[in-house]
């Protein structure tokens, strides 16, 4: 198939996209993991606490579900052997490894909670 610049472009944008919430959201998670961001100690605004405490969840669950729709269109292109495809899914790919770090942070506080007894979100004084 002859290389369109259209698709070459959709693909970095989509990829680019991707990595962007991906970021985010990564970012939302080591705040959440943070004591300090959840008390007044913390130096955090309380605007930016009550935004992660709110849209943490809903932009995983987004963020997971492009990652599925992005991966299903590479693939999908790199059956039609469009170029743009490898790229797409060399993106995809990289952001099935962020989202694997991201679900690592929030994971890791709480296994370590339910493994000694406390109770999930506990973080020590």
């Amino acid at each position: 198939m002859k290389p369109s610049p259209a698709r070459f472009f959709g693909a970095l944008v989509i990829g680019g996209a991707l990595t962007a919430l991906g970021l985010a959201v990564l970012a939302g998670a080591m705040l959440r993991e943070t004591p300090g961001f959840w008390r007044n100690a913390g130096g955090f605004p309380v605007g930016l606490r009550d935004l992660v405490f709110s849209s943490f969840y809903p932009s995983l669950a987004i963020y997971f579900f492009g990652l599925v729709s992005g991966s299903f269109t590479a693939w999908q292109l790199l059956r039609a052997r469009s170029r743009s495809g490898g790229l797409l899914l060399l993106a995809c790919g990289l952001n099935w490894l962020l989202f694997l770090v991201i679900l690592t942070v929030v994971l890791c506080n709480n296994i370590e909670n339910v493994m000694n007894g406390r109770p999930l979100h506990y973080h020590a004084p």
